[in-house]
């Protein structure tokens, strides 16, 4: 949020840590940001980042966001950093994308990004939602695919998460 010295509105950052993520999956297969994604009709949105900044509105929702909330600001539905990261728990990899995701989406237009996220990850979510309304979580394979990964990459995804399931 650095970036942003005038704060991100939310479709904006949504969108920008969507591509990154997308973008970290097909090259490194593996997330940055430890948060689902839904499909909702302006494109991805990650949800547990969401509810936070709902809470950081004043809405009355349920959890624990203390820590989520403390080095930032809601205002105007804007979000403005409160204070500057700590960049020893994020990788150089990881980094790297989210500079690279900024640095090639920051200028565009919200409801454009929202447009441009309307991959075949947000469509597959949106097909399943015809069935049941509840399946609109974007899986990480299919976000992977979206971002162009390769068949090797989507299959070591796809064992990592075989694995975290048997060892759950």
């Amino acid at each position: 949020m650095q970036s942003f010295s005038e704060g991100v509105d939310y479709i904006k950052l949504f969108k920008i840590l969507y591509f990154a993520q997308r973008d970290h999956l097909a090259k490194y297969g593996k997330v940055i940001v430890d948060d689902s994604f839904r499909a909702l009709k302006h494109g991805p949105v990650p949800t547990y980042t969401y509810k936070g900044l709902q809470i950081a509105e004043g809405k009355p929702l349920e959890g624990d966001f203390k820590d989520f909330l403390k080095d930032f600001e809601v205002r105007e539905k804007k979000v403005f950093a409160k204070s500057q990261p700590n960049m020893d728990y994020i990788s150089g990899a990881d980094r790297r994308s989210l500079d690279a995701s900024i640095e090639r989406y920051k200028d565009i237009e919200p409801y454009d990004l929202s447009d441009l996220s309307h991959d075949s990850a947000w469509q597959e979510a949106i097909q399943r939602m015809q069935d049941d309304p509840q399946k609109n979580f974007i899986t990480i394979i299919d976000m992977a695919r979206a971002g162009n990964a390769s068949k090797e990459m989507v299959d070591y995804i796809r064992d990592k998460q075989l694995i975290k399931v048997a060892l759950a």
